[in-house]
């Protein structure tokens, strides 16, 4: 009987541990190609069953970055919900969205289908965001968000309502586990070489300020000096279809002024491989990060504190993630080519 009992303990066991891990994407999409890139890992996570995508929120104010996500979904064959920021920061499109979306066949139709388009009433960010977490089970979800904290900044502040009693903070503090980011920097390496203010932090400081202060749960943070030193390996965007939206933003995005493809850096895609994979990064000790009026994140250690950062191996870390960072990228085979 004991050995039924320990039997069934290691059988229940072993299947919690391969239970998919829940998550929320909440991205800028449309500004840097590593969006994209990132889009595509969680299809391969999807695919394998180690991820759950519950909502691609998006926190760039531009129309065609939920269409694009739309497309991306059917091209890779799954319907992630998704969010749309309202009255956010940078509405550009820049050099890809707008151009995939709007591309078309000889007979006037839509090259990529999609469920949502530039001018669909997609669901407000935030709504979806507390619907998937009044949903998830107590402390199941991990919040990815590689753009700015203004959708994280609104969820905290968000009062209960129709969806949940409670408050956007308590329905944080109750199902995330963790909050993902890429934002700020914390060290200088020989490709990051002096601290500056990073782009998602200063993009929307007010929203970074109250997200770094007031998350009531544990933030690891891939800071600048981390994507910056790694580069994604250009020719193995090759692997990829030509037909590939992902393959043609990078295309899009990533050419220097002779027209060469050139390796971009994979600050968000680091944020994307910890959840899955966090093996490949070193984490500072426990401390607090504190955003200052000039956009820089100050960190302190502190053994009770809530915050930490990922580091780079030595001894060919680096090589390692980008390795695995191409892999989970352009390996898994989309619907629309099989």
């Amino acid at each position: 009987m004991k050995k039924l009992f320990f039997l069934a303990a290691a059988v229940m066991a072993s299947l919690a541990a391969a239970a998919p891990q829940r998550v929320i994407l909440d991205t800028d999409i449309g500004n840097d190609v590593d969006d994209a890139l990132a889009l595509a890992m969680l299809y391969d996570y999807q695919a394998a069953g180690r991820a759950d995508v519950a909502a691609v929120l998006v926190n760039k104010d531009c129309k065609y970055s939920p269409a694009f996500v739309s497309l991306m979904n059917d091209y890779y064959g799954f319907k992630f919900p998704i969010g749309m920021i309202r009255d956010g920061k940078e509405k550009p499109e820049y050099k890809y969205v707008g151009k995939i979306c709007r591309m078309t066949n000889p007979d006037g139709t839509y090259k990529y289908s999609r469920s949502v388009d530039a001018d669909s009433n997609v669901a407000d960010s935030v709504k979806l965001a507390r619907k998937v977490l009044a949903e998830s089970a107590d402390g199941g979800v991990v919040y990815i968000s590689i753009g700015f904290s203004t959708n994280v900044a609104r969820l905290l502040d968000s009062p209960a309502d129709d969806i949940s009693p409670l408050s956007g903070r308590d329905l944080v503090a109750k199902k995330v586990k963790y909050f993902s980011v890429m934002a700020g920097q914390f060290g200088v390496n020989s490709k990051a070489k002096k601290m500056n203010p990073e782009y998602n932090i200063r993009l929307d400081l007010p929203s970074a300020k109250k997200f770094v202060s007031e998350s009531p749960v544990p933030i690891v943070f891939s800071g600048f000096e981390v994507g910056q030193y790694i580069g994604f390996p250009s020719a193995d965007i090759e692997k990829l279809s030509p037909d590939n939206p992902v393959s043609i933003a990078y295309k899009l995005y990533a050419r220097d002024r002779q027209g060469r493809l050139f390796d971009t850096r994979v600050y968000d895609l680091t944020s994307v491989l910890y959840v899955f994979s966090p093996e490949f990064f070193k984490l500072s000790e426990a401390g607090t990060v504190v955003v200052d009026d000039n956009a820089m994140t100050n960190f302190t250690p502190n053994a009770n504190g809530k915050h930490r950062y990922m580091i780079i191996p030595e001894n060919g870390g680096d090589a390692a993630i980008a390795k695995e960072l191409s892999e989970r990228t352009v390996s898994y085979k989309p619907k629309a080519e099989r």
